[in-house]
């Protein structure tokens, strides 16, 4: 997926006691950019599209292209503009939450300050500083927004699409299942789906499809005259002797001693 850096539009602070000077609200807008802000103190109430919250310290507020908002004031807050149209960071913030609570107020303060201080110097060698703290505000607001999902605040939609896809890799366990192929497939960015398939299996990608690789080699073990190295290319193993490792990993046999422990059992128990 391509890497490409965002055009800076604006970074500063925006007070509506200055800016909205005797409004109650501000005009309902529709964005055209990736709005990132972070209020300074607590104030009145922000509106995306359908959604709303309490402006406080606690929070912030990620509005995205296309999306219809409104602020009930007063609001005071850090902010920055971005204009992003593709790539891996246009994906990471396409899909995030338009209000995330956090618990880490002062190291995100802290960015934005430092967001401040050096776009507003206008050096050219202060854009490096600029971007590599951009990159570390996204990587933190992935963070935070992948834990804000879970199987209680996951859409409908979500769920259906996250079921179907648990579907596709039960049928496909022989098939490439990386992370790139199992999102495409979903329709969700690689980023998005791993936070959404974790808070709906309570297991990330990798985990979830290894797991159902070795149920299914345990059963062709036992039901089927297939060689183990037959057995790892229907389960979709890369290889016999990884086979046998996440086989053992999982099962705490290896696949001999699982069906020899198997058979023993079943004659036993005749």
């Amino acid at each position: 997926m391509d890497f490409v850096l965002p055009q800076i539009i604006s970074i500063g602070i925006y007070n509506s006691q200055i800016a909205q000077k005797g409004r109650a609200v501000s005009i309902n807008r529709k964005t055209a950019l990736f709005e990132i802000e972070i209020p300074i103190e607590a104030g009145g109430v922000s509106y995306i599209d359908s959604q709303y919250m309490q402006i406080s310290p606690d929070m912030l507020i990620c509005a995205k292209p296309g999306q219809t908002r409104h602020t009930k004031f007063p609001f005071k807050c850090y902010y920055i503009h971005m204009s992003l149209n593709n790539g891996v960071l246009f994906d990471s913030l396409i899909h995030m939450p338009s209000f995330i609570k956090t618990d880490k107020y002062d190291i995100y303060c802290e960015i934005f300050k430092k967001l401040c201080k050096f776009y507003d110097s206008g050096l050219d060698s202060d854009k490096i500083i600029v971007y590599s703290l951009i990159f570390e505000l996204i990587y933190r607001l992935i963070g935070d927004s992948g834990r804000l999902l879970s199987p209680n605040n996951i859409k409908n939609s979500n769920y259906t699409s996250i079921e179907n896809t648990i579907r596709y890799i039960k049928n496909n366990l022989n098939s490439d299942l990386s992370l790139k192929t199992v999102a495409a497939y979903s329709g969700f960015s690689p980023i998005y789906f791993h936070n959404l398939f974790k808070a709906f299996t309570g297991k990330t990608l990798r985990d979830y499809v290894e797991e159902m690789r070795v149920k299914k080699a345990a059963n062709m073990i036992v039901s089927t005259n297939y060689t183990l190295t037959q057995i790892a290319y229907e389960c979709g193993f890369s290889s016999q002797s990884y086979f046998s490792y996440a086989f053992r990993r999982r099962m705490k046999l290896t696949p001999r001693e699982y069906g020899r422990a198997v058979f023993e059992r079943y004659e036993t128990e005749k």
